[in-house]
């Protein structure tokens, strides 16, 4: 069956808000040998400002998400009632999705990305957020339009086929909503990592952050790789390798000296915190493997599990950084 959802549980958390205390950091002008932009060379007001569009930028992406996870999770209802209309339960358990609108003081929204972005870079932006806005506001009124034939049991006059081509359209529209949302997401990391590589040129905790950091990318390339395929025998050996150097790295951070409470209070603790998250994605990893290497086949659910972990590791890098 076709899905929003998996697909989509996996591209959103490739960016992360950037919440860290950049105004007591300042660029110590030295060359960053593994920047990818030329951010990494920005002046602290301008790595201010395309820190702070990042964050604009990751709660749009956010707030879209949850409110398409809240229409997907109606349409996997409604196609499959629309196979047998005549169960008196086929709709039932229809939660009305909402968007609530986003209320900031915030100078930047996402259709206006500040001008310490090159122009290239503020016309890619815009480009994409007019064109996910449309698609989005699209699938709004599409839902509606199928909400309305469902509230209507209008499929007994056509035996549900206006119903299926609204679901086809709302699956074919969010396909294509997340191949714009992926581009901003992959453009906004290597901008945002660019533009934290200012910051943490004298951070004091920069070796902490940059451990966490690579944590993350870890484990969102081993959920990518996991939600590739349904069929895991075809990626048994490569999950497998990527488990096992995951687990190292993880092992190897794990071991760091925690942070000195006296210094940074609250640091230690957050610190262990985003390892236990980890340690959790692990194990949920380890026992998803067994079973799939058994059945030979990998679920949405496994996949959600794994997304579910990894919201958890955001938090706790997110608590860390703040």
């Amino acid at each position: 069956m076709k899905t929003i959802y998996t697909m989509k549980t996996i591209l959103k958390l490739t960016a992360l808000a950037l919440t860290l205390s950049f105004t007591a950091c300042k660029n110590d002008k030295k060359k960053d040998d593994n920047a990818k932009t030329a951010y990494a060379e920005a002046d602290e007001k301008d790595v201010n400002a395309i820190i702070e569009y990042n964050n604009v930028m990751v709660s749009f992406t956010d707030k879209n998400n949850d409110y398409i996870k809240r229409i997907e999770n109606n349409i996997v209802k409604i196609e499959k009632g629309l196979q047998n209309p005549g169960d008196h339960f086929a709709f039932i358990g229809l939660i009305q999705p909402f968007s609530i609108p986003t209320i900031s003081s915030n100078k930047l929204k996402p259709d206006t990305p500040p001008n310490a972005l090159n122009k290239d870079d503020q016309k890619f932006f815009k480009e994409n957020v007019t064109a996910m806005t449309s698609l989005l506001d699209k699938i709004k009124e599409t839902y509606k339009s199928l909400d309305e034939y469902i509230k209507a049991e209008d499929w007994k006059d056509d035996k549900g086929t206006k119903g299926k081509t609204l679901v086809d359209s709302i699956y074919s529209m969010g396909k294509k909503y997340y191949t714009y949302d992926d581009l901003v997401l992959a453009k906004l990391n290597l901008i945002g990592d660019d533009a934290e590589r200012v910051i943490l040129k004298t951070h004091p905790l920069k070796e902490y952050i940059y451990a966490l950091k690579d944590d993350r990318s870890a484990t969102a390339a081993f959920t990518k790789l996991m939600a590739g395929t349904k069929n895991y025998k075809s990626i048994e050996a490569r999950a497998k390798a990527a488990y096992q150097a995951l687990e190292e790295q993880h092992q190897k951070h794990a071991a760091m000296a925690a942070p000195d409470a006296t210094k940074y209070p609250g640091k230690d603790g957050y610190f262990k915190n985003f390892n236990e998250r980890l340690n959790d994605y692990l194990i949920a990893a380890r026992k998803m493997m067994r079973d799939a290497s058994a059945s030979g086949q990998l679920t949405d659910y496994n996949i959600e599990e794994l997304v579910r972990h990894q919201d958890n590791m955001r938090s706790a890098y997110n608590n860390f950084v703040d």
